[in-house]
Parts: C-alpha cells; structure tokens; sequence
C-alpha cells in the first residue's frame, strides 16, 4: 500500500493503457484469409481482456489510495486562449465508465468469435471493433472535454464502417447515413461547446469547469451557450425522439455492432452530460429542457416498443425509451440515479441483444396465471400499495418530498416499477402467491432505494454538488413526469380493455409505424445520397391493412408489458 501511495498516478496509467491496447490491435493490416481472420480476432480478444484487467487494476491503484489525474501531454492551439491536454482523469465516475464500457467490449469481442467464424471478411470487422473501442474508451477516460470529443469523433467514423459492415444490405447503408446526419451535428455542437469553454476558461478540463461552475455569480453568456450546446449534443446522440429512427434501423447490422451500439456507444450523450454536471446546474432552462425532451421520448418510444413485431426493433425502441429515461433523470438533477440507470441498462442491453435469439423460446412459455389484463380497481390498488412502499422507503432513508421535489418522481418511478410485481402476483388465486409478490416488490424497491443512496454518497463529489433550481417549470416537469408514468402505467393495464377499439386501432397503426418521422427524416437523407434504399415510406404506411388486421387479433398496448 505504501509503495502505490509513492507513485499517485498509478491508477492514470493503467487507464491510459487501456485505450492504448486496443488501438495497437486495431492498426496491422488484414487479408481476407483465415490465417489473418484468426490472428486478427486472437489478438484483439486479448487487447480486450487486458483493457478489462489494466481497468480492475486501476480500481485497485485508486482504492488504496493513488488518485491523482494523469497529465501526459498539452498540445498548444494556434488562435485559441487554450491548449489541448492530453490528460487522464481519476475519480470513481471515471473508474466505473471504464471498468463498465471494458467488460462490454470483452463480452461483445468473445461473442464475435462465433458469430462471425467463416465470414471472409471477420478479420477487418475485428480490426473495425478495436478501433471503435479503443477511441470509445479514450473518452471514457478522458481529463477534458477536448479529448471526450476527439475520441467521440474519431469513433464516430469506425462506428460507421462497422454500420455498413454488410455492403449489400441497402437500409443499412441508408440508416448508417442517417446516423452520421445527427452524429456529426452533435459532434459539432460538442466541439462547439469545447471552444466556448476554453475561450472562456483558458482551460476545457472537466476540474476548471466544476471549479468555475462551483464559484458563486452570474454564468457568462459564452458557457450558457456552452451549456445549450451540450444539451443539443446530448439529445441528438441519445436519439431522442423525433431523431430516433436510425438508431432503431441499425439492426441491418451485425448483431455484435447492436450490442455496442445499444449497450455503450449511444450512452455517449449522457455521459458527456455526468461529466459537465456542474455546469449544467447553472444553466436549469437548458437541463429542464433537456428532461422535457427525455419525458416526450420515454413516453413515446414506451408505446411504440409494444407493437412492434420484430424482437430486434422491440430492443431498440426499449433502448430508445431508456435513453428519454436517462435524459429526464438528468434534467431533473438527479445525476447519480442516471448513473445507477447507465450502468444497469447497458449490461442488460449487451445481454439481451447477445441472446436475442432465445427470447422467442422464452415468449413461448405462458405464466402460470396466464396473460391476464388487469382490473382498473387491481391496478390502482398496486399503484397505491407501490406508492406506500417507496414513500416508507424514502421516510426510512431520512428524504422529505416536500422539501426535495425530485424525490416525488423517484418515488412514483419506484412505485409504478414495483406495482407491475403486485399485479402479476394479483393473478394468482393463492394468498401465499400474493404474500410472495408483496415480499419481491417490498425487497426490490428498497434494494433500489438503497443503490441510489450509495451512489449518490459515492458518486456525487464526481458530478456536482449543487441542486437544481426549483422554479415553476421544474415543478412543471415534475408534474408532468407524475402524469406521464401513471399515464403509461395505466395504458399497458387496464386501458388495454377500456380504450375505445377504433381508438386501440388508430393507435395501434400509428405507433407501429412510429408516428412517421422518420419518412421525413429518411427524405431529408436523400438530398445527400442518391441511393434509394428498400421501400419508399408514404406518410400512411403501405401496410395499414395489415397492422389493422394484426391488431383485430391481439393486445393493442401491452403485448411486451412495458419498456424493457
């Protein structure tokens, strides 16, 4: 221990090194042959696994005590008031981006093995998926907001590559061009913001803006709009409805790139959002616009995603509905629950997109009690037991809603999640099923609560310490979260049976076809690309008698019972 203290930028080092690996891997040449094919995916799985084991080591460094940034370089700008460092921040937001974003990539590179043995071409894609990881992680780690954007960039175009891995699959190409129309506008507000920030600062290290943010006074008009332009940047790399329709379309993709996309690379918004938490909170217009955004797109994608047929277009519409999630936690100040959400979301994302070929077999079982649609009374009732639970929780933990808003959205969250527990265990006739049911939901929302505790006692020194503003349109946003999630709640239960069926009908059709936006969006593409690429979507979809059709035989709203 002693000897780790007497060298402080141990744990930098080791994450330094972990980009560094699988950039290396990524740069000898290939040839579609199989010696080169297993060569190649032999010596990028083992880049992988080291970046796993240079992060766990740095965990270590950083546990017994070695904490210091690493400082490796500062590169000047002619013209600028501000140098580009190469620096290596360490701090534990730090350490589990880079622990979480390494195990990923471990797991999507073991996977890839099998899923592309005898493909002519696996070598380039595993040269493609160390590049896109080690830049990826290069903005994981990163000290500043230059180097997260460098690497956000220079990801961005291997990412496309691997987007259009499959040449001759014409809506792949197309959904990969959409993908760089929000991308690389998104890329430009960051680097935009960057500027702002340097111009203003003399420095884009994430320390000066918490330092400067932290100071008390008036926010420059420079950073505001630094901090608008982070906001933008987030929305439009979160694929936040109306921008959404490229990320559900990358399923053209091979399934390994899916999982990187859906289960790391999309997160890059958010993160980039943890990382300027600080400056954020002095902006709350920009925040609460940017939750307002996130609230529209969880709804929205929450009812899109269970009427889509497809078990790939259901997972991206989740992910979707997820990242509106993230966003609304983030404009309502609630950093480290969008870190708890982050982290949870992108392990299971990676797991359901690695194993999405056996989700059939798993909708082939039918629960014991049968699919049941509940009663209106039944999902009152647990939406008011739920209520009850996580308001004890937070009345055990010490949190006064009233004092503190964004708690009522954390308990309603909790609740709704927890009532869907109480109304599956409603089905069954058996009082000791019920009891069991009541146990699970008591025990999960509390586990809940209680992981949202630690990360806030261990991650909020990372992010910020400043609250949000309460002003009237933040208690706006807070009631419209309120209504949005009973609203959505109350839509996959009982308004299944109590929705008028034209209404069920015209919803169903709409929904499906996801209100249409991306026509507009897929015609703007074209003034870009010359390539038409499958079908032409008409503003009502050619398939209308179809979906109607579908509809007449099943569950209009609920047929997956909720985002994933």
């Amino acid at each position: 221990m002693t000897h780790v203290l007497s060298i402080p930028w141990l744990a930098g080092a080791f994450l330094a090194l972990m980009p560094l690996g699988l950039i290396v891997a990524s740069l000898p040449g290939v040839r579609a042959t199989r010696q080169s094919a297993l060569s190649t995916r032999y010596r990028v799985r083992w880049a992988a696994v080291a970046a796993l084991l240079a992060a766990l080591a740095s965990d270590l460094c950083f546990f017994l005590g070695a904490r210091s940034d690493l400082d490796v370089a500062s590169l000047p700008l002619p013209g600028l008031h501000f140098d580009f460092p190469l620096s290596i921040a360490v701090n534990g937001l730090t350490l589990v981006l880079a622990t979480l974003v390494s195990f990923v990539i471990v797991m999507i590179a073991q996977y890839s093995v099998g899923y592309l043995d005898g493909d002519p071409q696996q070598a380039l894609f595993f040269r493609l998926l160390a590049f896109t990881g080690g830049f990826f992680l290069v903005a994981m780690v990163s000290g500043n907001i230059g180097l997260f954007a460098f690497g956000i960039v220079v990801m961005g175009f291997s990412l496309n590559r691997l987007l259009k891995f499959y040449s001759d699959r014409p809506k792949a190409i197309m959904a990969a061009h959409k993908k760089s129309l929000f991308t690389r506008t998104a890329d430009l507000c960051l680097v935009s913001a960057t500027v702002l920030i340097g111009q203003q600062l003399g420095s884009i290290q994430f320390s000066a803006i918490r330092h400067f943010a932290g100071q008390a006074g008036s926010i420059p008009v420079s950073l505001q709009m630094a901090a608008w332009l982070i906001v933008a940047a987030v929305i439009l790399k979160s694929a936040h409805f109306p921008f959404q329709g490229w990320l559900i379309q990358v399923m053209e993709a091979p399934t390994p790139v899916s999982a990187l996309m859906h289960a790391g690379v999309v997160y890059s918004g958010a993160i980039v959002a943890l990382r300027t938490s600080s400056l954020l909170v002095r902006v709350p217009d920009a925040l609460i616009f940017l939750g307002a955004a996130g609230l529209a797109t969880v709804i929205i994608a929450s009812l899109v995603m269970t009427t889509q047929t497809s078990i790939k277009s259901m997972l991206a519409w989740s992910t979707t509905a997820q990242l509106g999630f993230m966003s609304l936690e983030l404009g309502l100040g609630l950093f480290p629950l969008a870190l708890l959400h982050l982290i949870g979301h992108s392990l299971y994302k990676a797991h359901a997109f690695l194993s999405s070929g056996s989700v059939t077999d798993q909708l082939r079982q039918v629960p014991p009690g049968g699919k049941k649609i509940p009663s209106m009374g039944s999902w009152m009732a647990a939406t008011v037991l739920g209520v009850f639970i996580a308001g004890g929780g937070a009345w055990l933990f010490g949190e006064n809603p009233l004092k503190n808003p964004a708690w009522i959205v954390l308990i309603l969250i909790v609740a709704i999640a927890i009532s869907q527990i109480l109304l599956k265990g409603f089905q069954f006739d058996a009082l000791v099923d019920r009891i069991t049911a009541l146990l699970i939901a008591t025990s999960m929302g509390f586990v809940y609560l209680i992981l949202h505790t630690l990360f806030v006692l261990g991650f909020t020194p990372d992010l910020t310490r400043s609250m949000l503003t309460v002003s009237g349109l933040y208690l706006a946003l807070v009631g419209l979260t309120a209504l949005g999630f009973l609203l959505l709640s109350w839509l996959q239960g009982p308004g299944r049976v109590l929705l008028p069926r034209k209404v069920q009908l015209a919803m169903f059709t709409h929904l499906y076809n996801g209100l249409y936006t991306d026509y507009w969006v897929e015609q703007f593409s074209h003034r870009f690309w010359s390539e038409r690429v499958g079908v032409q979507l008409p503003r009502k979809n050619l398939a209308v008698e179809s979906l109607q059709t579908i509809a007449r035989n099943q569950d209009v709203l609920g047929k997956s019972g909720g985002a994933q």
